[in-house]
C-alpha cells in the first residue's frame, strides 16, 4: 500500500470509513448531473422519422387509450405506455397539446437511470470501476445523444442493464426476489424491442460460462442442473411472459397481440439479412466500431470514443489474464466481459445496422472500460503516477463531454455529427410553420383541407398534428386539387397538368435526397403575403395638432 493510494479498497477506506455510502452517493450525483446534461433544449432538434411515427402512435393510446401491436412495425409497445404517465403530469389534454420536449423525457429518465442500476454491481465492481463507468455513461456521446431520441434503444439498455444485474445478484446470493427482477427485465425488454431476444441470449450465455467456470473451479460435474436453479429459471421466464403478454394484449384488450409479438420475427429476421427496403441499412461488419472510434466529415470537426475503446480493450485484457484489482469481484469482470465481447460481435454480425442500435453493446463496453481504468489505476506504483492517470481520465471525460454538448447542441441535426442518420432537417419545421400560418388565414382554420402527395412524408403527420383534414397519399391521386397541396419534388411535373386553379409553389428539404414542394392556391397565396405586408409595416405616426 502506498499511502493514500492503496491498493484495492482500503486506501479509500482511510479517507472515508463509509466507502459503500460515499460511492453511493457519489454514483447518484454523477446520474442527476447526466439527467441535467441531457434536458437543455430537448425541443432544438427537428423529430426524426422514426420518433415521429412513435410519438404519434403514443399520441393515439393518449387520445383513445386503446392499442393493438402491428407485427410488422413500429416495434413494442412499452415505449408508449412509460409515456402516458409523461403525458399527464405535463398537462396535455391531448395528443395535439404534447411538445417534443415531453416525448424526449420519457428516453431522458431512462438513460440517467441507467447510471443508477450500476449499484446493483457495486459491491463487486469496486469503486473505482463504478465511478469511472458512471462516468462515461453520463458523458458518452451515444448515450448523451440518444438519451435525447424518442425511440425504444434506450429503454431496451435500461432494463437490459437491470436484467444483467438481477441475474448476477441471484447468481452472488440465490435469493429469489433477484429471479422476479430479472423476470419483470426481461418482460420488459421483450415488450420494447424485438432485439430484446439478441441481449437474453448473449446474456444467457455469459451467465452459462459463468456457471460452468464455478463448476470447473470447484470440481463439480459441469452438466448438473440442480432442479431448483432450473425452476426458478422457469420462474423468471414465467414472470417475463406475463409481462410482456399484458403489454402486448393491451392489458388483455387485444389477446392476439402475444401471438403477433412471435410471428413478428419472422418480419424482422428478414430485415435483419439485408432484405428488401432495409438493404438501404446494410454496412460492413466494422461499421459501428468505426463509427466510435474516428469520424471526420470535412469541413466538419472530429468525433470519437476512442477512450472508452482503449479502456475496454484494457479491461478484457486485465480479464484475460487475470490481473484485476482486489476491489473487483474476478467473476463479475468474466461475466461481464463474455457479455459485452458477445454482445459486439452480434450486432457487428448482422448486416442491418443503424447508429442506435450500437447503445447495447456500447453499455456493455463502458462497464469493461470502468474495469479497465481501475486495472490502470491499481497497476501504477506510485501515488503520483495515478494522481497524473486521474486527471488524464478527467480531461478525457471532459473532451467526451464536449462532444456530446457539439452533438445535442449545435450539431443535433447535422450529418457531419455521426450519430445524426437519415435525420431531418429545419426546413420541416419551416414547412409546418408555414402551413400552419396559412391555414390560420383561411376562413376553414384548422379544418382546412391539405393533400400531401408523396412516398416519403414522415414527420410531417406529427407536426401536423394540430390540423383536422390532413389527407396523405403514396401516389397522385384523381383529384389532388386543395387550397394546399405538398408533393414529392419528382412529382410536382405530374401533378401540374391534374391542376384547376393557380398555384404558388415553394420547396422545402425533409432530409438529406427528399425535397417536397408546397402548393398554395394563389388567392390564399396573396392573402397571405398582405397581411406579412401589413405585420411588417412600421406604425403610422400619430397626427399633430
Amino acid at each position: 500500500m502506498n499511502g493514500c493510494c492503496g491498493a484495492g479498497s482500503a486506501g479509500w477506506r482511510r479517507l472515508c470509513p463509509r466507502q459503500g455510502v460515499c460511492g453511493v452517493l457519489l454514483v447518484v450525483l454523477i446520474a442527476a448531473a447526466a439527467l441535467a446534461f441531457r434536458l437543455d433544449r430537448l425541443e432544438l432538434r427537428p423529430l426524426h422519422v422514426d420518433e415521429a411515427v412513435q410519438a404519434v402512435k403514443a399520441g393515439e393510446l393518449y387520445d383513445s387509450g386503446h392499442y393493438i401491436y402491428n407485427p410488422f412495425e413500429f416495434h413494442g409497445p412499452s415505449l408508449y405506455y412509460l409515456t402516458l404517465p409523461v403525458l399527464r403530469l405535463s398537462g396535455a389534454r391531448c395528443f395535439a397539446d404534447a411538445g417534443e420536449a415531453t416525448f424526449r423525457l420519457v428516453p431522458v429518465m431512462f438513460g440517467a437511470g441507467l447510471i443508477l442500476l450500476l449499484l446493483l454491481l457495486r459491491r463487486d465492481l469496486g469503486l473505482a470501476a463504478g465511478l469511472t463507468s458512471a462516468a462515461l455513461l453520463a458523458v458518452s456521446p451515444a448515450m448523451v445523444f440518444f438519451s435525447r431520441y424518442y425511440i425504444q434503444e434506450m429503454v431496451l439498455v435500461f432494463f437490459a442493464a437491470l436484467a444483467l444485474g438481477a441475474l448476477w445478484r441471484f447468481f452472488r446470493t440465490s435469493r429469489k426476489r433477484w429471479v422476479v427482477w430479472l423476470g419483470l427485465a426481461l418482460g420488459m425488454m421483450y415488450a420494447t424491442k424485438e432485439t430484446s431476444v439478441i441481449f437474453a441470449g448473449v446474456m444467457a450465455g455469459a451467465y452459462g460460462w459463468l456457471v460452468l467456470r464455478r463448476r470447473a473451479r470447484e470440481g463439480r460435474a459441469l452438466w448438473h442442473v440442480r432442479r431448483e436453479h432450473a425452476w426458478l429459471m422457469l420462474l423468471a421466464v414465467a414472470v417475463a411472459a406475463v409481462v410482456a403478454g399484458l403489454f402486448y394484449s393491451s392489458w388483455l384488450a387485444h389477446p392476439r397481440g402475444p401471438l403477433d409479438s412471435l410471428l413478428a420475427f419472422g418480419h424482422y429476421f428478414d430485415r435483419s439479412g439485408g432484405d428488401g427496403s432495409a438493404a438501404l441499412h446494410q454496412q460492413p461488419w466494422y461499421y459501428y466500431l468505426q463509427l466510435l472510434a474516428y469520424t471526420k466529415n470535412a469541413p466538419g470537426p472530429w468525433w470519437s470514443e476512442g477512450l472508452i475503446l482503449a479502456l475496454a480493450g484494457v479491461g478484457f485484457g486485465s480479464v484475460l489474464r487475470g490481473r484485476l484489482p482486489a476491489a473487483i469481484n474476478p467473476e463479475l469482470a468474466g461475466f461481464l466481459a463474455v457479455y459485452a465481447l458477445g454482445m459486439t460481435l452480434v450486432f457487428a454480425l448482422i448486416p442491418y445496422k443503424t447508429p442506435w442500435n450500437l447503445l447495447g453493446f456500447l453499455h456493455g463496453l463502458i462497464l469493461m472500460a470502468g474495469i479497465g481504468a481501475s486495472a490502470l489505476f491499481h497497476r501504477l506504483p506510485r501515488c503520483g503516477a495515478r494522481v497524473m492517470l486521474a486527471l488524464l481520465l478527467v480531461a478525457g471525460a471532459g473532451q467526451l463531454a464536449a462532444q456530446a454538448a457539439r452533438a445535442k447542441g449545435r450539431f443535433c441535426a447535422d450529418p457531419r455529427n455521426p450519430y445524426v442518420y437519415a435525420h431531418s432537417g429545419p426546413d420541416v419545421v419551416r414547412l409546418a410553420r408555414r402551413i400552419s400560418e396559412l391555414a390560420a388565414l383561411h376562413a376553414d382554420g384548422a379544418a382546412l383541407p391539405i393533400h400531401i402527395i408523396s412516398p416519403d412524408y414522415w414527420p410531417l403527420p406529427y407536426y401536423l398534428r394540430k390540423l383536422q383534414r390532413v389527407g396523405y397519399w403514396t401516389a397522385m391521386p384523381p383529384a389532388p386539387d386543395a387550397p394546399l397541396i405538398v408533393v414529392s419534388a419528382a412529382m410536382q411535373e405530374q401533378l401540374e397538368p391534374l391542376l384547376r386553379q393557380r398555384y404558388h409553389a415553394e420547396f422545402y428539404g425533409l432530409r438529406p435526397g427528399v425535397l417536397l414542394v408546397l402548393n398554395v392556391e394563389q388567392d390564399l397565396w396573396q392573402r397571405y403575403l398582405l397581411e406579412k405586408s401589413a405585420a411588417q409595416a412600421p406604425p403610422k405616426a400619430a397626427p399633430t395638432d
